[in-house]
């Protein structure tokens, strides 16, 4: 993984660490993060030894959004250059073959919320402040929002939130499900990291299967899907991985899952 300027990544016994690095923009989203942020993606859907991604952002913001001060001097190519780029950051992330926690931490509005509709899991600081605030701006959500947060709240919700902009807390987020749980910001962190640790310490071929499953069933038929289920299943029957769990369970230890 080589380094990026506008973000952090560390990985510690298979949990990736990503934080949103634009502190003094509270981590707003510029052309040249959404570059950033399309490369890792591109890589991190290739890194076997991953397990789970934690993803943070740097300061007082997870992600404010559109950079509105860097799109002023868009040109109309540019804009539509940043808009394409918008959608595939988000797509890239949703489409990542480990399961992904938001863990967000604070001001987040725009593509922050979108990204972190991206992850599998979202956690939030109980005093984060979010909103969907395009609307208000003339436009509407435009890297999937409107797509997806009726996919996660009910849709007369999604819609309320996207038709008025208006802000709402993390404990908020937490009644209406935008986000599984909201804990006080200091223990954030710490919460999601050990959400993550309990999620990589099980066979990364079953819950990547799982993930895989969970996402492309989610609009099939129920036939189709229990087939798809099946083929996705059936083959980790006849994995080293289950091996080594059943040889476990009968030596009354912990397995050595190793991806295989």
């Amino acid at each position: 993984m080589r380094e990026f300027t506008e973000i952090k990544y560390a990985v510690d016994e298979g949990i990736a660490r990503v934080a949103i690095n634009r502190p003094e923009r509270l981590n707003a989203l510029g052309m040249n993060l959404a570059e950033e942020f399309t490369e890792l993606g591109a890589a991190l859907a290739g890194e076997k030894e991953v397990r789970v991604v934690v993803l943070t952002g740097e300061g007082r913001a997870f992600s404010t959004g559109r950079d509105l001060k860097e799109s002023a001097t868009h040109t109309k190519e540019d804009a539509d250059r940043y808009q394409l780029l918008g959608m595939e950051t988000v797509t890239r992330w949703e489409n990542l073959p480990m399961p992904t926690i938001a863990a967000i931490n604070g001001h987040t509005f725009g593509w922050g919320m979108e990204i972190s509709l991206a992850c599998d899991i979202r956690l939030a600081a109980a005093d984060a402040t979010l909103c969907f605030p395009e609307t208000a701006l003339g436009v509407f959500p435009g890297a999937g929002g409107t797509v997806r947060l009726p996919r996660v709240i009910p849709a007369g919700l999604a819609k309320e939130l996207i038709y008025t902009a208006r802000r709402f807390d993390g404990e908020e987020a937490e009644r209406i499900g935008f986000v599984n749980r909201a804990y006080p910001a200091d223990q954030l962190m710490e919460e999601a990291l050990a959400l993550a640790r309990s999620i990589a310490a099980n066979g990364p071929l079953g819950v990547r299967g799982a993930k895989k499953v969970i996402e492309q069933t989610s609009r099939m038929p129920m036939s189709q899907a229990i087939e798809f289920s099946n083929a996705v299943r059936m083959p980790l029957n006849f994995t080293k991985d289950f091996a080594e769990a059943l040889a476990a369970f009968k030596e009354k230890r912990k397995p050595e899952f190793r991806g295989e």
